[in-house]
């Protein structure tokens, strides 16, 4: 079977080629996706995320190499397993990143990338409902709304308490401002959540030039002559292969994507030797700059019943679940994930390097929630330092890489939290939380000192889901550069990667839009070639 071009991974970025490329009818399109194509009902409901999260039916249940500045935990990650990848599982939180961010990658080498470069691209991506004027996007596939509901009067409190606690509210920070307590723009419309599936996928499935293949996992790409020829994947216990006649474009995230370049005998001839793979071709930066944000939680009792818990419990889950289901309204409409900050632990810094997402219930870890009622406030160190790594262990593509991202390994990570604690507990002391702040539950009033804070964050630092770094983007001289500005592999042609992994530094806030962001400049740039 022959195609123009081969997109492997039908995840986030996938979708997005997939629906920008297929528009071109002269051009045949496969996506090779190793997840199924159903989708349940949980996906559409914004509050079922904890439940996405906890039953394995839409996700791969990866689980990293013990974190050695992390008390040697083995840290569990789900990466969504689906046609729509991590769009249709995530927080929908909508976070364009600092323009520092991407100035900084323009900075670093990679032409083409800084902010106003790509702010045009984020506009034609967002289809925002209200306000902010010409800021944001108006007709693009992706729904963001913006909001924090006023009957939650815990969400007030803590916005509240930003203001009596002297930092600024910040009406957009999605603007080329991001610091400051903020009202999170989520990607929800109707009461459903908004993902790529939804937004480019579904309303292209229909063309004769798009072919779909699921359940389906690539092995490798098929190189000969420093050039990518094709791939070969297993599909129902057959081995079997499609031909490209002009790219294959990797998007299966920033674990699977250098797991396949390395199965494919691309990367570190170290690793590759190793593991008994042949050396196709030799770049030692496939599966290094490994990492993401760490997240750390502080959580308070709830002295009056004002929380989101008892519609977590029963009768309140099924009345909210009615009620979503007639008028798509009430408590499943929503994420819960409605106010935040964006904020400096040292206000020397050039941008913000925590970023708080408040949550009016207190939870015992990403799935289960507290009994009672109480609040959290989930801290991302979105400025981190710690860098990790991926690699594969086997030649079996089944079997998942050796990864680690070195959480605090850094000294000013550290630094960094301490002081974010400290933030947290100046806001919950203002006159705003006094008639709602409980005991501490997290540190808890006995963690004091730096010795018992380093202490109790080496014990419960985790994960967040935001993944990037390890096929590098850069200037093609660089050690460990693994794409070209324009995302092609350094030394194979046709062979591009258009996801979270190709990025220098992780953006400062939730990556989902930044990723939509790579792989709709990746269809204009592919477009551009082969016109």
């Amino acid at each position: 079977m022959k195609f123009d071009y081969v997109i492997v991974g039908g995840g986030t970025a996938g979708c997005v080629l997939a629906s920008r490329l297929s528009e071109d009818a002269s051009v045949r399109v496969a996506v090779v996706e190793a997840g199924p194509r159903y989708r349940g009902l949980p996906i559409h409901v914004p509050a079922a995320v904890g439940d996405l999260y906890a039953k394995g039916q839409y996700h791969w249940g990866y689980q990293s190499a013990a974190e050695p500045g992390a008390k040697n935990k083995k840290l569990p990650y789900k990466l969504g397993r689906i046609l729509g990848g991590s769009s249709a599982i995530n927080g929908m939180v909508w976070v364009r990143g600092n323009p520092g961010d991407y100035n900084g990658w323009a900075a670093s080498g990679c032409e083409g990338w800084c902010y106003d470069d790509v702010e045009p691209i984020f506009r034609r991506i967002e289809c925002f409902e209200s306000g902010h004027g010409n800021e944001m996007g108006q007709g693009g596939p992706i729904p963001v709304m913006s909001g924090c509901p006023e009957k939650q009067v815990l969400n007030s409190a803590f916005m509240q308490s930003g203001a009596e606690a002297g930092f600024p509210f910040n009406p957009n920070y999605n603007s080329k401002n991001q610091h400051g307590f903020c009202a999170l723009q989520r990607n929800t419309h109707n009461g459903r959540r908004g993902d790529v599936y939804q937004g480019y996928l579904k309303p292209v499935l229909k063309r004769p030039n798009l072919t779909i293949i699921s359940d389906a996992c690539v092995e490798r790409i098929l190189i000969k002559n420093k050039q990518a020829r094709g791939i070969e994947y297993r599909h129902k216990d057959h081995l079997k292969q499609l031909e490209v006649t002009r790219e294959v474009l990797l998007t299966a995230g920033s674990l699977a994507t250098p797991q396949i370049l390395e199965l494919s005998g691309i990367g570190d001839p170290d690793v590759l030797q190793s593991n008994g793979i042949e050396l196709k071709h030799n770049l030692p930066g496939v599966g290094k700059n490994l990492h993401t944000h760490p997240t750390i939680s502080c959580s308070y009792d709830c002295l009056k019943p004002v929380s989101i818990y008892s519609d977590t419990g029963y009768p309140g889950r099924w009345i909210a679940g009615l009620q979503w289901l007639l008028r798509r309204s009430g408590p499943a409409a929503t994420n819960h994930f409605e106010a935040g900050a964006f904020l400096k632990t040292d206000p020397a810094l050039d941008q913000p390097d925590i970023e708080i997402t408040f949550l009016p219930l207190a939870m015992d870890n990403l799935t289960q929630h507290r009994k009672g009622h109480g609040f959290q406030f989930f801290i991302e160190l979105i400025g981190c330092k710690s860098r990790g790594s991926t690699h594969i262990q086997s030649t079996d593509i089944r079997q998942q890489p050796c990864f680690k991202f070195n959480f605090l390994q850094h000294d000013q990570d550290l630094i960094a939290y301490q002081k974010s604690i400290e933030i947290v507990r100046k806001l919950v002391s203002q006159p705003a939380f006094h008639e709602y702040r409980g005991t501490e539950i997290a540190p808890g009033t006995t963690v004091q000192s730096e010795v018992e804070m380093t202490q109790w964050l080496r014990d419960t630092v985790t994960l967040s889901h935001h993944l990037v770094g390890s096929c590098r983007m850069g200037s093609p001289g660089h050690i460990d550069t693994v794409v070209d500005p324009q995302l092609k592999l350094i030394g194979i042609e046709n062979l591009r990667v258009a996801d979270a992994s190709v990025m220098p530094r992780v953006v400062s806030g939730n990556t989902h839009a930044a990723v939509i962001m790579i792989a709709e400049k990746a269809g204009d740039m592919i477009r551009a070639r082969h016109q």
